[in-house]
């Protein structure tokens, strides 16, 4: 133990004796989990959350002092590669519902209480609550970036500085409140970690990805270009309201329904709720002409029970 703590980085990793401890692997953690003295495993591995959550969801390895040229390339491949052809083709949830750990956690804990969200216009004005997030993070980006090409005591990196963690160019704590009221303590801590979850058992487990989260904000742009759509078939709507009441997004899909309309709004996330709710069978998925309107393609896995057993008898 003495040895452990008493040993530098090299000696640290040697000991751990793990697959980046030389090599070419090595030369990959070099550039994806910088050498630190601070943690035990003589790596920043806490970074391979940007696996997982792309930007902005998860800022922390973009905004670092010196350009990490592996995570940008790899946060770029994400946020205007990945994720926009997925929502193209699937919707907003091909990442919310089958990526993203957030969403995975608010379909578990939550997903009992989804009949709790808010529904309603005055409550779907908060939805843009989302978009300013985003809107900081983008000017936190911009200041970031601007820090990277100039000299260390430039304006950019105070002001960044003190939005995303409350601290000054010297790492002193700001004073309050600006010591809290910035990106790391109000929208990374409060909104995402206490709120975000916190009130999964009073509002539904979507709070958190649609009030707040600024990467669910950004795919609201990317969600107006896809084809993914739900389809109501009209003539079997019985206006029972149960597609909106299980709708933890607070999306008034029985007006889509009553309607005939396919289902574009972008605070979908594909949790197939409404779809295997309906008592009668009346959605399902699929893909329009995003020209034309017209539909284009049903998936051929149903997700409504009711039109399981139609195909089954028939």
């Amino acid at each position: 133990m003495f040895i452990w703590i008493g040993a530098n980085v090299d000696q640290r990793l040697k000991l751990i004796n793990g697959a980046f401890d030389g090599g070419w692997p090595r030369a990959v953690a070099d550039a994806l989990f910088p050498l630190t003295e601070w943690n035990l495993h003589g790596r920043e591995y806490w970074r391979a959350f940007g696996f997982v959550l792309a930007w902005p969801l998860f800022v922390w390895n973009v905004f670092t002092e010196e350009p990490m040229r592996w995570w940008l390339a790899i946060s770029v491949a994400q946020t205007c590669v990945l994720i926009p052809g997925l929502i193209y083709f699937w919707g907003k949830g091909a990442y919310c519902g089958w990526i993203c750990s957030c969403g995975a956690l608010a379909e578990t804990l939550g997903d009992t209480q989804r009949h709790k969200m808010l529904h309603g216009p005055r409550w779907n004005r908060w939805n843009l609550a989302g978009q300013w997030i985003l809107l900081v993070t983008l000017v936190l980006l911009v200041l970031r970036m601007a820090s990277w090409f100039l000299p260390w005591d430039n304006p950019a990196h105070a002001i960044f500085s003190g939005m995303l963690s409350g601290k000054s160019i010297s790492g002193a704590t700001l004073p309050f409140p600006l010591s809290y009221l910035n990106y790391k303590w109000f929208v990374d801590l409060l909104l995402a970690g206490i709120v975000g979850t916190g009130f999964y058992f009073h509002f539904s487990g979507r709070v958190w990805c649609r009030f707040a989260c600024p990467l669910a904000a950004l795919m609201h742009v990317y969600a107006r270009f896809s084809r993914f759509r739900i389809l109501p078939e009209k003539k079997k709507c019985i206006s029972c309201n149960v597609c909106t009441s299980v709708c933890h997004q607070g999306i008034d899909v029985m007006n889509f329904a009553n309607k005939g309309v396919p289902m574009a709004d972008p605070q979908c996330v594909r949790c197939s709720a409404c779809v295997h709710s309906c008592p009668t069978g009346v959605l399902a998925f699929g893909r329009i002409d995003p020209r034309s309107g017209a539909v284009t393609a049903v998936d051929r896995l149903a997700a409504s029970p009711v039109r399981m057993r139609e195909e089954a008898s028939g």
